[in-house]
């Protein structure tokens, strides 16, 4: 097997509980092991640049002495071109307040990235100023880049994706700029999930729908995770001078929220953003996933917040969908010429619509194969569920040796979208 898999089997907690300890260092010089503490600022002011300043000023995190004489890469979320006022995109003043602290940090450059598509971006969201900065800055469109397939270390959807080559060279400082807003998939769209605008659409996007949604069909919560471990944040810095409520991330409704929250530790920051919007830390299924790889504190009572006081608004969130705990075989590898089955277990929050299937996939393009239906589409009761599989596809023939995707999916109701959780199985002969 390879042992990149390891860490599909190792948790066996209960559902919904961090099962690691954040005892590993975060990036840019602390030390694995080293006792931690997460520490974010919060800036609040009408003026989005200020409220930048101040919230960075409080993290007491900026990275300064990592980013001399290195690229900055700043990745902030313009989903759609719009004016940050409408909740749509990060403030153009929030983005200018990184890239000055940049180059007064002595960056060799500084680059701004995002897929352009068949729009002007940059000039209807109101970027187009940088172009006239100092000649280190740049407006990058993510669409014109080469690509890598970069290696996702103990990863959960995916064992590789692919990312633009210059968000992974040498000699670079990874920044996300994200926006404070609900999300239809994640709950909440901030540091962590801002990431998925990252990779390229051809590779992730199924016949019927444009976009990354085949990574939708692996489980968004999955893959947000994957794509931090392929591509680690450096800094976060997450706009909420306006944000969004209802159904984000792009037909919700604007919130004035005058907020900028800032930090080292992409986690810790997305944690108090769920605090601003009054949102259960819980309900973001990545953050529980994030903790469980190390990438940051299990909970908000872990994070020290400092700067500007911060006042929660109860954000309306967008339409539920169940929370399904990823499948996990017992055991992970099974030989089914002996008669050797494999026990799947996954557990859901609610009672919901799931359906269960064994996929072929392949991590270099989006097309999936189902090779056998385990379960059809049924009312399944809320908590742990299990079922059997026998390492054979839907004519009783025994499968190739190979790697396998246990998929679940549940929905709350009949031609509604549903939410994925996968696993893996390994066969051999």
């Amino acid at each position: 097997m390879d042992a990149d898999n390891h860490d599909w089997h190792i948790d066996r907690r209960r559902f919904l509980q961090a099962t690691a300890g954040v005892a590993a260092g975060l990036v840019l010089g602390q030390q694995a092991g080293a006792a931690l503490t997460y520490r974010v600022g919060v800036g609040n002011s009408s003026d989005p640049y200020a409220a930048t300043e101040r919230a960075i000023q409080a993290s007491g995190q900026w990275p300064a002495s990592a980013i001399a004489g290195k690229t900055v890469i700043i990745k902030p979320n313009l989903v759609i071109p719009a004016a940050a006022s409408t909740g749509l995109t990060t403030d153009p003043q929030v983005v200018r307040a990184v890239v000055d602290r940049a180059l007064a940090a002595g960056a060799a450059r500084v680059q701004i990235v995002e897929y352009r598509g068949a729009t002007d971006k940059w000039g209807l969201s109101g970027y187009s100023f940088f172009s006239d900065y100092d000649s280190r800055v740049s407006l990058v469109d993510l669409g014109s880049q080469p690509l890598s397939f970069v290696k996702v270390p103990r990863g959960m959807a995916y064992l590789s994706v692919y990312l633009p080559s210059m968000l992974v060279a040498a000699n670079t400082v990874f920044m996300s700029v994200a926006k404070l807003k609900t999300h239809g998939n994640a709950v909440a769209s901030l540091a962590m999930k801002n990431l998925f605008g990252l990779p390229p659409i051809a590779p992730y996007q199924n016949s019927s729908i444009q976009g990354r949604f085949a990574m939708h069909d692996r489980s968004v919560a999955q893959a947000v995770v994957d794509l931090n471990l392929a591509r680690p944040i450096h800094f976060a810095v997450v706009d909420g001078i306006w944000g969004m409520e209802g159904e984000g991330p792009l037909a919700g409704q604007p919130v004035s929220m005058n907020l900028v929250v800032s930090g080292r530790n992409a986690v810790a920051v997305d944690r108090v953003c769920l605090r601003a919007m009054d949102i259960p830390e819980a309900s973001v299924q990545h953050l529980d996933y994030a903790a469980r790889k190390r990438l940051g504190p299990t909970s908000l009572a872990e994070v020290e917040v400092a700067g500007d006081a911060l006042a929660p608004r109860a954000f309306v969130r967008a339409t539920a969908q169940p929370i399904i705990e990823y499948p996990q075989p017992n055991p992970v590898g099974i030989v089914p010429s002996t008669g050797q089955t494999t026990q799947i277990t996954y557990s859901l929050d609610a009672p919901a619509l799931t359906r269960v299937e064994i996929l072929r996939t392949d991590d270099r393009r989006a097309a999936i194969q189902i090779v056998r239906t385990l379960q059809s589409w049924r009312q399944t009761q809320a908590g742990a569920q299990q079922i059997v599989w026998d390492g054979r596809d839907a004519s009783g023939n025994i499968l190739p040796v190979g790697w396998y995707v246990i998929r679940v999916q549940a929905t709350f109701a009949a031609n509604v979208g549903a939410a994925c959780a996968t696993g893996r199985v390994w066969i051999t002969g």
